[in-house]
């Protein structure tokens, strides 16, 4: 069986164009875990570390200042940094989170930005 053709009208002009008779298969890979996290982009590796210290976005500045101070003793200041960095990029379209995730950043960095 050969190609198959139709007539095509468009714009006042005809042209014929060949009939697609199925799809192309598509090509399969299985991703492994790391492969999946790295697509997915989200990079916190311990979901509930900030929240174990009493980090809340809904805390006031006071509280929230304390959970940060407590856990960068504990994980280090770089550390607490990348896991704001990532709630900010995930809160990115979330106009008031996003401004207390920006916020904390500069509490944490001493007002250094680090972008």
């Amino acid at each position: 069986m050969g190609t198959q053709f139709r007539k095509v009208k468009r714009n006042g002009r005809k042209r014929t164009v060949p009939i697609n008779t199925g799809r192309k298969a598509s090509i399969q890979k299985i991703l492994s875990p790391r492969e999946v996290e790295e697509l997915t982009g989200v990079g916190i590796r311990h979901p509930g570390t900030l929240r174990k210290h009493g980090y809340f976005m809904n805390s006031p500045d006071s509280v929230r200042h304390g959970a940060l101070d407590s856990a960068v003793k504990e994980y280090g200041q770089k550390e607490v940094l990348r896991k704001l960095g990532e709630i900010y990029r995930l809160d990115f379209n979330r106009p008031k989170l996003k401004e207390i995730t920006a916020r904390d950043i500069k509490y944490v960095s001493g007002g250094k930005r680090n972008d």
